[in-house]
């Protein structure tokens, strides 16, 4: 079914693990793969897997280009790191090559959380309400904003930077402080949103055809002190869809598309309250939780396949999202995150023997030994992400758990790191709560 692909060259500019996975499929489906980035080859783990692989900074536009006229590049893919997306444009736009979007389709929809805001308040999409504010924290706006509030850099991913503020004081220090990190000093002030129900949403979009091709909630892990910490679990869940669909659905269909954006995977992040979606984040990309492994295994359709040929022929013809697309899979499936207490990984093992259960159907790893795990709630603590699929609820729960006790990460003090060991009970509870029982 590659037959079009063969003897074509595609360029991947992420470094990472995540982007590894893309350079597998693509040497699968018959492409050369040529892979540049500065990182060198022991620090890119899609480097390594490549058939070729070049040191060379990407923000470089004229030295990208070269290599795309020297290595005769069919197409470039950019993966999953937003600040890569304006230089994929732009590289695209030059070379006159495939493009999921613009310059500024990446910038409302990957890089700057408040245009995004404003454009779903322009298209009656729900986003929770934003507090206008500055540096110089002027009296006039700091009355009018009610408490707790969350504040995040607007060009943030990942879960970085984002804190909670129950008070003015609060406010005013974690503003300054981000501000001071933030390469754009546009920092974000909305309302916090108290639900535990924080909900992801993804859609392919193929020739102007919108088709919701995933929906999963977030369940969290605890830190050392009890509090909500890193991602535990994304449990693939129809839960709240319906509702979605019905009530709400359209106005998002109708941004993207007004929007212009033709081809490609866009990622919604929100939180639901009373029964509706309020949207935070989103991302003109394709999602860190590779919701296509199941797709792929349970409906037959990969969207990643079909971003690589259009990466590389301008067209998704692989597949046809309006007929084999389903969001709603027929088996219980998630994403296990593995998060690590604080400390350095001096042993690892145990991921053979997950590698080889049948209900993991991918498992990808982000740390390694010698690796330093911070104290964060963002997703640098996680080791393994790896996904999941079980019958029901109770084998689900059961696997789950296995995987937990199989998989042991010490630090250099021969203590266990992983930072929740899971319990059938809490597991089962969790599963049972993601899908609406």
């Amino acid at each position: 079914m590659y037959e079009n692909l063969k003897g074509k060259t595609l360029l991947v500019m992420d470094r990472t693990a995540l982007a590894a996975c893309a350079v597998k499929k693509a040497k699968e489906m018959g492409l050369r793969v040529v892979v540049a980035n500065f990182y060198k080859k022991e620090d890119s783990p899609s480097k390594q897997v490549a058939d070729v692989a070049i040191d060379v900074d990407i923000s470089n536009i004229d030295a990208m280009l070269k290599i795309i006229k020297d290595y005769n590049i069919d197409g470039v893919f950019v993966g999953w790191t937003d600040s890569h997306l304006p230089f994929y444009a732009e590289i695209c736009k030059k070379a006159n090559l495939p493009c999921c979007g613009t310059i500024e389709q990446f910038d409302i929809f990957s890089n700057d959380k408040n245009k995004f805001k404003e454009l779903c308040l322009k298209n009656g999409v729900l986003t929770p309400n934003k507090y206008k504010i500055d540096i110089n924290f002027n009296r006039e706006d700091l009355d009018k904003i009610k408490y707790p509030v969350m504040v995040k850099p607007a060009d943030g991913s990942g879960g970085r930077g984002i804190l909670r503020c129950e008070n003015e004081s609060q406010l005013i220090e974690h503003y300054k402080a981000l501000y001071k990190e933030s390469k754009t000093k546009n920092i974000v002030c909305e309302r916090y949103m108290e639900s535990e129900n924080e909900i992801f949403i993804h859609y392919t979009v193929q020739d102007g055809f919108c088709s919701l091709s995933a929906s999963f909630l977030k369940y969290k892990t605890k830190n050392e002190e009890g509090k909500a910490a890193s991602c535990l679990f994304h449990f693939f869940s129809p839960k709240f869809i319906d509702t979605y669909k019905k009530n709400q659905e359209k106005q998002v269909i109708k941004m993207i598309q007004n929007s212009g954006i033709k081809f490609g995977n866009i990622m919604f992040q929100g939180f639901e309250e009373d029964g509706k979606l309020y949207f935070h984040e989103s991302g003109l990309r394709p999602g860190g939780e590779q919701f296509y492994v199941f797709s792929k295994e349970l409906n037959g359709i990969s969207s990643l396949e079909l971003l690589i040929e259009f990466a590389v022929t301008g067209k998704m013809s692989l597949y046809d999202v309006k007929k084999q697309d389903n969001n709603i899979f027929s088996k219980y499936c998630c994403n296990y995150y593995i998060p690590l207490k604080t400390g350095k990984i001096s042993k690892i093992e145990g991921i053979d023997e997950i590698n080889t259960m049948p209900q993991v159907l991918q498992n990808v790893q982000f740390k390694f030994i010698g690796d330093v795990i911070p104290s964060t709630s963002s997703l640098d603590r996680v080791i393994f992400r790896i996904h999941v699929m079980d019958e029901t609820k109770e084998k689900f729960a059961e696997t789950l758990c296995k995987i937990s006790d199989t998989v042991k990460v010490f630090d250099e003090d021969g203590n266990d790191m992983q930072l929740e060991k899971l319990e059938f009970d809490r597991t089962l509870e969790m599963i049972k709560d993601a899908w609406d029982c």
